[in-house]
């Protein structure tokens, strides 16, 4: 990342992936904030959103176009 919001840049994120019995777990993580302000919450909110794309897209073949989301 080249630019970013001051509470953005000292984060850090990514994933594992573990094999379960029925499948695969992503965990996923996004740490270091250095306070839980607005931007936390809205970043929070969005890769909520995004994981729960990805979820539906996995497991049903779901794909809604970038126009068509909230």
């Amino acid at each position: 990342m080249t630019r970013s919001d001051d509470d953005w840049s000292p984060t850090s994120f990514g994933f594992e992936l573990e094999s379960v019995d029925k499948g695969t777990t992503l965990k996923f993580f996004h740490q270091d904030w250095k306070a839980q302000n607005d931007h936390f919450k809205v970043a929070s909110y969005c890769w909520a959103i995004l994981l729960k794309g990805l979820k539906d897209y996995l497991e049903n073949g779901l794909v809604i176009p970038f126009e068509e989301r909230s």
